[in-house]
């Protein structure tokens, strides 16, 4: 189970944590919050390893008998979760286990992740064990939702506000290599796709399928300059086969990652390049498109994402994206000359779309 030693990144929140650890002035909720898979519910279980000693019980915490958590993948959490009610089983419930004394010691700790999981009723009722707390227990919520409607806007004011950022890709990358076993290739593509998000880049590194379809995705836009409108439009085509929004969704967040190196190169900042195999398509993208053109490309892309966000169907999304990036129009993307061609190895390929 992870301690604070092993948490990567977030640096300053780390040593707040170390530092009340050190001075027994913890207190007694916290409230994570920041982007999902940046590592809340990982430094939570952290703090509270350290705080109940945890790291040397058989099992860790999840083992431990003076620690109660939720599991953030079990859904919704309901009020029997929370409070004890005449007909329900006593120890199932937060408030049975807040009312015992510790097994280990006076100490206790509580986590509950993905609090927007809360049904309202069961948020009210954890306020209420908030007000009163018993001494001796730290109680741990993190959320990438605060302000979900089931989240009474007193939740947050019983407790520490811990905000969370994403994390520096350099660190997550050597974290992937160092600490985790992972290839340097795999690591770069990993965490190039994770926005500054540890955990995504940890779950993306140790799925394979998951990177190759990353990479076939990346391919494919590359080998988009000179094909015409129906290579464009196969390609969207045969990444939503089978997989409705996911294969769309992978695609776009996989070419916004490589637009983004785009963009930093057209801006003069080549050491800001996350995705190291692809920086020489990168690079004659940056030249033939300029800053201007990189940006409204990227804009197009996450606006995608925004429209599947909302609902919208995955194959019109992409081929909305390909047809603004390689149609004609103000913003002219077919290359005259020097394209790949398609099935050729397109990671350090010269097909770019022209400037804008």
């Amino acid at each position: 189970m992870p301690a604070l030693d092993d948490v990567v990144g977030h640096a300053a929140a780390v040593a707040a944590l170390r530092q009340q650890l050190a001075e027994g002035g913890v207190a007694h909720a916290y409230w994570l919050t920041g982007p999902a898979e940046v590592g809340k519910t990982t430094l939570a279980r952290a703090l509270l390893t350290e705080y109940l000693g945890a790291g040397e019980h058989p099992g860790g915490l999840a083992a431990h008998p003076d620690f109660w958590g939720e599991d953030e993948e079990r859904g919704t959490i309901r009020i029997r979760q929370v409070r004890m009610r005449p007909d329900e089983e006593p120890e199932r419930s937060l408030q049975y286990f807040l009312s015992l004394s510790g097994y280990l010691s006076q100490r206790r700790g509580v986590l509950i992740a993905n609090a927007e999981r809360l049904s309202l009723e069961a948020a009210n009722g954890l306020l209420r064990l908030l007000e009163e707390p018993p001494p001796g227990a730290v109680i741990c919520l993190t959320t990438s939702r605060p302000d979900h409607e089931h989240l009474p806007p007193t939740l947050p004011s019983r407790c520490q506000p811990l905000g969370l950022s994403v994390v520096d890709p350099g660190l997550t990358a050597r974290w992937l290599q160092e600490r985790r076993g992972i290839a340097p290739e795999r690591a770069a593509t990993a965490t190039a796709l994770a926005e500054g998000r540890p955990g995504r880049a940890w779950r993306l590194a140790t799925a394979p399928e998951e990177t190759e379809a990353i990479v076939a995705a990346v391919d494919g836009l590359l080998a988009c300059p000179g094909q015409g409108a129906d290579g464009w439009l196969a390609l969207s085509a045969a990444l939503v086969t089978g997989e409705a929004g996911r294969g769309a969704s992978r695609a776009l967040q996989a070419w916004s990652a490589f637009l983004r190196d785009v963009c930093a190169i057209a801006a003069g900042a080549p050491e800001r390049v996350r995705w190291p195999a692809y920086a020489p398509a990168a690079t004659t993208w940056a030249q033939r498109l300029g800053l201007a053109g990189a940006l409204a490309a990227l804009t197009d892309a996450t606006d995608g994402l925004s429209r599947l966000g909302a609902g919208a169907t995955p194959r019109l999304v992409l081929d909305r994206f390909l047809l603004r990036t390689f149609g004609s129009g103000p913003r002219s993307a077919i290359i005259d000359g020097g394209h790949a061609a398609p099935g050729a190895p397109t990671r350090a390929a010269s097909a770019a779309p022209h400037p804008s």
